[in-house]
């Protein structure tokens, strides 16, 4: 076995012990069947469903870092497709993926996409007490099935709400560059990391607010800020627009 396949292993049996410490049913179900979500973007890891991302930039898919950590995997997006078994299929370029210094968030290029880029929020975005959604294609069973298992075919979506950053079931899961929210009618779980949160700007768009960085399948999730990364966002497509990458 390759060092490559091991690594994926390692990732899903991560995945399985999580699930194992949560609630059964209702802790890693709940939430919809999105009907809108022009900007969603399944992850692949050697063809494995994976992750979750977002179009951020006609060139750029923002996602979490854990899960395009290493440059021998062969990460793959479908996009333009609410079906994980639809869409199109393009591959990471090379050498061209930026990891954010302060939250478990990456940018990665792809070859240039016909899907409708997601704008960024900004501040004021992210408050205590404000819903947002999540969005992603993870897990839809409970134990003793394994999330690798059950990945759902069809994006869904839950209304999750924002909670204080002293909250201590937050403790173990949000970083100094996260949010954390807190179960509405669902919460996100494996497959889902890297999905965005979102939430409605003053003029009615939807905007993108928060990167799924970690979930303990049972009451709290947490979120890279967007809001707070909005500058290195905008430095990295800039600098991509003008020819450079990074690594």
């Amino acid at each position: 076995m390759s060092s490559r396949r091991r690594a994926v292993g390692a990732v899903f049996t991560f995945f399985a012990f999580l699930l194992a410490m949560a609630q059964p049913a209702a802790a890693i179900q709940g939430g919809t069947v999105s009907k809108h979500g022009p900007w969603a973007v399944r992850v692949y890891t050697d063809g494995e469903p994976s992750c979750t991302g977002t179009v951020v930039a006609p060139e750029w898919v923002i996602t979490a870092g854990h899960c395009v950590r290493y440059d021998n995997w062969d990460v793959t997006f479908r996009v333009g497709s609410l079906d994980q078994r639809h869409g199109t299929v393009v591959h990471r370029v090379k050498n061209a993926t930026v990891f954010a210094p302060t939250a478990d968030v990456a940018l990665v290029r792809v070859p240039r996409l016909k899907a409708e880029p997601i704008r960024l929020g900004g501040a004021g975005s992210v408050k205590t007490g404000r819903t947002v959604r999540s969005y992603g294609w993870g897990a839809t069973c409970a134990p003793p099935k394994s999330e690798a298992s059950c990945q759902s075919n069809v994006l869904k979506q839950a209304q999750v709400k924002i909670v204080a950053s002293s909250d201590k079931r937050c403790d173990l899961l949000a970083g100094t560059g996260d949010f954390c929210v807190q179960r509405g009618s669902g919460l996100p779980a494996g497959g889902d990391s890297g999905g965005p949160a979102t939430a409605f700007d003053k003029a009615g768009h939807e905007v993108l607010v928060g990167v799924l960085a970690a979930s303990d399948r049972t009451a709290v999730a947490a979120f890279g800020d967007v809001t707070r990364l909005r500058a290195w966002i905008d430095g990295v497509i800039h600098a991509g627009s003008r020819g450079a990458g990074g690594s």
